[in-house]
């Protein structure tokens, strides 16, 4: 760690906690720590791009979702779900740019949960493996062509060095105001960031979806 995939940057992995069925469905597990960065439209300047941190916690009952930019790092977005976190900074960006969009957002694929790859990293950890109501998936790695053809598209790429500094100063800012969560990401390897193609794993089985999380 860190490593990017595709337009992630995970930062930590974090830890399954299997022995309790709110951290964990049929289709997503949801570990302790786990913390990823992504850019995205700014929810007080609307011309600007700023650095998300994402991570989860452990709330008393079940996880909890929280999500912090760069540009506001004393305000974080804490909800019992990666849908609900996400769907608030989807309102507050749509707000200020006066759009008429959608606020509904897919808190998987903002967390980064539905990636493959990364399902295929959580699913390795400790653990997974006895999440009783989770499903275990298949995965098949892609050939080099394909991978090739998904990053020259744009899906995937190796982050810019401002990027991986605005990163860095989002995450220390994040732990900062954060002191209990368990985004540990050393700040300091921010700038060593290991590339994982977006399209390195393409899952092979469809679990029916259940809860939005």
């Amino acid at each position: 760690m860190p490593v990017q995939v595709g337009i992630l940057v995970v930062l930590n992995l974090g830890r399954v906690v299997w022995d309790r069925d709110a951290f964990h469905n049929e289709r997503y597990i949801w570990p302790v720590g786990y913390t990823v960065q992504r850019e995205y439209y700014s929810m007080v300047d609307p011309h600007t791009d700023v650095i998300y941190t994402c991570w989860v916690s452990e709330g008393k009952d079940a996880p909890l979702f929280h999500v912090e930019a760069e540009d506001m790092p004393d305000a974080s977005i804490v909800a019992p779900t990666a849908t609900g976190a996400w769907t608030a900074v989807l309102r507050k960006v749509n707000q200020i740019r006066h759009r008429e969009h959608s606020n509904s957002a897919s808190g998987p694929d903002y967390f980064g949960f539905s990636h493959p790859t990364i399902a295929k990293m959580v699913q390795d950890l400790p653990g997974a493996d006895r999440c009783r109501t989770y499903v275990m998936q298949n995965f098949v790695e892609m050939k080099d062509r394909h991978v090739r053809g998904v990053v020259k598209k744009g899906r995937g790429g190796r982050p810019s060095i401002d990027m991986l500094n605005r990163g860095q100063r989002a995450l220390m800012a994040a732990s900062a105001s954060s002191p209990s969560s368990a985004h540990t990401a050393r700040p300091e390897e921010a700038g060593l960031v290991r590339r994982i193609s977006v399209a390195t794993l393409t899952n092979t089985i469809s679990a029916s979806e259940t809860s939005p999380s």
